[in-house]
């Protein structure tokens, strides 16, 4: 009778255990006890004197609370697992070491890159260097020789540009202002007279000009050979100039006079009556001319320095440092550029790892409030388990008419051991990746200046002329 008592209770307790099923982390012992019936099962067995008191196993009912709350611990431990491979999942996505690895690797690349370029660039540079400095030294012995202590003085290039521009603002002003005075003799008109006019002046202007810039200068010379050849090129353009405006005036005469053969007769009146005008006006044209094409001379002597072939030589020595200096200064500033693009590698890579052993640390912070919430669920279940353990042998106890007492009833029953892996293990590696950190931290500073170094060393090696040699303010390359 005892043994059916206890099979139907058993029973019905299973059913009532697989049927309780709880979402909150605590267990509640009341509900618990109404869904197992842990009360009523105490007192039904207790009445027919039940468990056995000879016996050393637990009951059904104590069986049934102990897989309850396993379940739970189960369930629990599961769901615990689940949120710790999802955050240990985020802190391999990290991979915040083998940046720091790479760190050191930064200056190494960057010489790579400053070698490759520096081979590359070193033949021209040196050949632009040697030019430099041939054409450097040829514009000091020039100077010397010709005891020049004065730095060269002529127009920059939008000035010359200007220059030729005024040259042909005197052809254009000369043609304008003789027009009036040829068309009087032409059946053309005032287009007749400004074609006629324009030739004349081009050729009045262009050859003073020209005489001017090449061989009037010549008197500037320090050496009399030279300065007398000068005096002879200024006594023949001025001839020139002179014959030029008697030969338009006289030209400007005979087509007044409806000459047939206006350039015929004006060459023999030429020879015959140089200075014999018809009219005030061919005196006028006369003084004109002169004056443009003293005019066109100034502006050939000016568009050079007045000391003959010193502003040709130091154009040919500023165009080859030009050149010098730009080819290396170009090499240095993609120097700078690697040099930049490492530092900045450095910086990046420096606050990635700090931001990524913050996270880490973040994470641990998590598993460890993870691992501190799955102990509290524990420990509450080991008090759930003790109470409704307690009580229902409390209750069975008072139920029983044999006033006996199981010998199990003095121990509890042991739950299965649960534990949680990993937060000791990333503690570890957090430690080993936060000295890490600290190392690359102490040692960035000399890894920028290495880069510093590196960057300087390369540069020298592209100087093959020392800077000051060539350019002693060092105005060009700073």
């Amino acid at each position: 009778m005892k043994k059916s008592v206890s099979s139907l209770w058993a029973s019905k307790s299973s059913l009532a255990a697989k049927q309780y099923n709880s979402n909150s982390d605590v267990l509640d012992v009341s509900e618990i006890d109404e869904h197992l019936g842990v009360t009523e099962s105490a007192r039904q067995l207790g009445s027919s004197n039940l468990p056995n008191p000879l016996s050393s196993s637990l009951s059904s009912m104590e069986t049934q609370i102990v897989q309850t709350i396993e379940r739970h611990r189960q369930k629990k431990f599961d769901q615990t697992m689940l949120e710790l491979q999802k955050v240990q999942n985020d802190i391999a996505h990290l991979n915040e070491l083998p940046d720091l690895q790479n760190v050191w690797l930064i200056e190494t690349n960057f010489e790579r890159e400053a070698t490759q370029l520096v081979s590359e660039q070193s033949q021209l540079i040196r050949s632009l260097a040697s030019n430099a400095q041939k054409k450097v030294r040829e514009l000091h012995r020039f100077k010397e020789q010709n005891q020049l202590q004065r730095e060269p003085e002529y127009p920059s290039s939008s000035s010359q540009f200007l220059r030729y521009c005024l040259l042909v603002f005197l052809i254009v002003i000369e043609a304008l202002f003789n027009a009036e005075f040829f068309s009087e003799g032409l059946s053309s008109g005032l287009l007749g007279g400004f074609t006629y006019a324009a030739s004349l002046a081009a050729i009045n202007v262009l050859m003073s000009f020209f005489l001017g810039k090449s061989v009037v200068r010549l008197i500037n010379h320090r050496k009399w050979p030279q300065k007398l050849a000068g005096l002879i090129a200024l006594t023949l353009t001025i001839c020139f100039v002179v014959m030029m405006a008697v030969a338009i005036a006289h030209i400007r005469d005979q087509l007044v006079l409806e000459s047939l053969e206006p350039a015929k007769m004006a060459l023999v009146e030429l020879k015959n009556n140089l200075f014999e005008f018809s009219d005030l006006f061919s005196w006028l044209l006369f003084a004109v001319s002169v004056s443009f094409a003293f005019g066109a001379m100034m502006d050939g002597l000016l568009i050079d320095d007045l000391y003959p072939g010193y502003g040709a030589m130091a154009r040919k020595s500023e165009a080859a440092l030009n050149d010098y200096f730009e080819e290396l200064d170009e090499v240095r500033q993609e120097l700078e550029e690697f040099k930049l693009s490492a530092l900045m590698e450095l910086e990046k890579s420096i606050e990635k790892a700090k931001s990524s052993i913050s996270n880490y640390r973040s994470f641990i912070d998590r598993k460890k409030t993870i691992k501190l919430h799955f102990e509290q669920i524990l420990s509450d279940s080991d008090r759930a388990l003790t109470l409704l353990i307690q009580h229902f042998r409390s209750e069975n106890e008072l139920a029983r008419t044999d006033g006996l007492r199981p010998p199990h009833f003095d121990q509890l029953p042991a739950l299965k051991n649960l534990e949680i892996p990993w937060v000791e293990q990333d503690e570890q590696q957090l430690i080993l990746h936060t000295r890490l950190m600290q190392t690359l931290t102490s040692q960035s500073e000399d890894i920028r200046n290495k880069l510093h170094q590196t960057f300087q060393k390369y540069l020298d090696q592209l100087v093959f002329v020392p800077i000051d040699t060539l350019d002693p303010l060092q105005q060009r390359f700073n």
